[in-house]
């Protein structure tokens, strides 16, 4: 009998043992299958798998992660606020969802709370660079210029070191030093960041400064090379469609100003990061 009644105890502790195995063998196969569905960007899809893993394994961590990643996709900015805040509570060494909360914040004009996530990033990861490029963003935004022109020059010379040049530093580097009014310098910085790392907004910056220096010939192939990489800038599609009237060339700068219009009014209609429920 007392053989028997061990027996039926040691049933009764083993059964939620498996399960909660079974439970979390499962949670992982719904994480993975999230994250192949966000790279094919279906979005909706990745959210309801991110979140059938968080009911099967409430201490999953990195399907909080996800989820957040899938509702700003879907521009769900307070979802991902959650689901981001509860993930870094799950993982206090997790630098990459403390970077996520602090571009969220940058983005929603916090830049206090911005500068506090990204610091605690910087803690666990000192090496990251593009945490070091938000901080200097907050920085500025919070009007610690000088604070913001040495974070941009470190993560440039960290993503350098790390052979991954990072175009948002060469770009916030070169509006601040355009800001300050060394155009000289800007020029140079935004011209290593188009042969290190040509991107669609670093280009279109570095058009209107050629535009600006007069050199027109090449600040029209700069700006055609960014719309090339990213149609949706509108404010190239402006600066172009300027260069083109003052050439002569009415017609198509009337088609270029009409994709100004077009882009900016897609723009306007993008959910705005308005508030972050606490």
């Amino acid at each position: 009998m007392l053989l028997t009644e061990r027996g039926g105890l040691a049933t009764l502790f083993v059964v939620p043992v498996l399960l909660l195995a079974q439970a979390g063998q499962d949670a992982r196969s719904l994480y993975s299958q999230g994250a192949a569905c966000f790279e094919r960007h279906d979005f909706a899809a990745a959210k309801g798998s991110f979140q059938q893993a968080i009911k099967l394994d409430q201490t999953y961590g990195d399907a909080y992660k996800g989820l957040g990643l899938a509702d700003i996709e879907l521009k769900d900015y307070d979802g991902a606020y959650h689901a981001w805040v509860k993930a870094a509570s799950l993982n206090p060494k997790d630098a990459k969802t403390r970077y996520y909360l602090g571009r969220l914040f940058y983005e929603a004009d916090f830049p206090n709370e911005a500068a506090a996530w990204l610091r605690e990033c910087l803690k666990l990861a000192p090496n990251d660079y593009a945490a070091m490029t938000y901080l200097g963003l907050s920085a500025e935004a919070l009007g610690f210029d000088d604070t913001a022109l040495q974070l941009y020059r470190n993560a440039i010379a960290e993503s350098r070191a790390q052979n991954k040049p990072y175009s948002w530093a060469f770009l916030s580097l070169g509006k601040l030093l355009m800001k300050r009014g060394d155009d000289r310098q800007a020029l140079a910085i935004f011209e290593e960041g188009e042969r290190s790392c040509p991107e669609a907004h670093e280009l279109a910056v570095l058009g209107e400064l050629l535009e600006k220096q007069n050199q027109t010939e090449r600040a029209e192939q700069v700006l055609r090379r960014a719309l090339a990489l990213d149609p949706s800038l509108s404010q190239a599609h402006y600066r172009l469609a300027l260069l083109l009237r003052a050439s002569g060339r009415t017609e198509e700068a009337s088609l270029e100003m009409q994709k100004f219009k077009d882009t900016k009014l897609e723009e306007q209609n993008i959910p705005k990061i308005t508030a972050l429920r606490k």
